[in-house]
């Protein structure tokens, strides 16, 4: 038994945060691994370099997985490149005897310039790297040529980034909507099963994974900020800006709400079912099963279903006060559930 609520506790959801690191991530290294092939192979055809490793790896950091914006990234890996040649070039006039001092100037140099331009830390990082290797290997093949390469593998970059695999921004936000919504089903379906079969550990259990929700909240709102900079950082993004703005907002007030309303159910649910304080009240059943099919049927994007709205409690049944308190939150969800609803009609999912 402890062995069971060990690993539905712990393990179950460390599994399905590795498997939504994976879902999230293997689309991006795929697309890093064809376009540094890509970004090699255009740079040593089109400017003779005989191992433009710079192409590669350039492409490899504006397309590596985690990032918010990837035309961000190419945009100011190129900016910062830029600017450690033209420091590294600066820091050669100092003299040959002193090449500590070269490397601190021009280090400090280029990072502190660089950070002024406030374009994330890839163009500081870049700049500092580009200064030292300009003094390192020499202009001849850390200047022009380098610079050359960046722009190839940034610029291969951009055409995935913008054109060939630009994410549906709306499509981001619903699908980390959807986990949520699923995980409240599961949910609430556990908390139907422990009224039917009056088992309290059942109760307990739907009391974790309301919990365990929390990182799907989590998700959704990393997927908000996803979606918002796709909208302003890619092209298909742009055609969807206003959308995306509206549909988010919506989202951050309605599933926040949702979540919070879950989770105090499942609390003072698991609370009345330990205490045994009179019988559950009789629409409770009914009650659950809708919500949780209602939770179900908008993460599957089935047919909507034309939720009622919540029933006043205190004037419906007449009940002990731990389920005067489970039947309160309860009406709090079904209100929520409402919106949430409603909101996701409107948005046309």
């Amino acid at each position: 038994m402890l062995a069971k609520v060990f690993f539905n506790r712990f393990t179950a959801p460390l599994i399905e945060r590795i498997a939504f690191r994976w879902s999230s991530a293997w689309r991006d290294a795929l697309a890093s691994a064809i376009a540094a092939a890509l970004a090699w192979i255009l740079a040593k055809h089109f400017f003779g370099h005989v191992h433009p490793v710079f192409a590669a790896i350039s492409a490899v950091v504006c397309l590596a997985p985690g990032l918010p914006s990837h035309g961000k990234q190419a945009i100011g890996l190129m900016v910062g490149v830029a600017t450690g040649i033209i420091i590294g070039e600066a820091a050669l006039w100092l003299p040959d005897g002193y090449p500590l001092l070269r490397i601190g100037f021009a280090s400090f140099s280029a990072i502190a310039i660089a950070a002024l331009y406030g374009l994330g830390p890839v163009v500081p990082i870049q700049a500092g790297v580009s200064a030292i290797l300009m003094l390192a290997v020499g202009p001849e093949n850390a200047g022009v040529v380098r610079m050359l390469d960046v722009a190839m593998g940034a610029g291969v970059g951009l055409m995935f980034s913008q054109i060939l695999l630009t994410p549906n921004p709306i499509g981001i936000i619903d699908n980390s909507a959807k986990d949520l919504l699923e995980k409240l089903a599961k949910g609430f379906g556990r908390s139907l099963t422990a009224l039917e079969e009056n088992d309290t550990k059942s109760a307990q259990h739907a009391v974790f994974i309301f919990s365990g929700a929390h990182d799907s909240l989590i998700t959704l709102e990393n997927g908000i900020a996803s979606a918002r900079n796709t909208a302003r950082w890619t092209l298909r993004g742009r055609f969807a800006s206003r959308e995306v703005k509206d549909i988010a907002s919506r989202y951050e007030r309605h599933a926040v709400r949702l979540y919070a309303s879950a989770l105090l159910f499942s609390e003072a649910f698991a609370d009345a079912m330990r205490k045994e304080q009179g019988s559950p009240p009789a629409s409770l059943h009914e009650r659950l099963a809708s919500v949780a099919s209602d939770c179900a049927a908008i993460a599957s994007d089935t047919e909507k279903p034309a939720l009622a709205p919540a029933c006043n409690d205190q004037q419906a049944e007449a009940v002990s006060a731990p389920w005067q308190i489970c039947l309160q939150h309860l009406s709090t969800v079904e209100s929520a559930l409402q919106s949430f609803s409603a909101n996701t009609k409107s948005d046309g999912k």
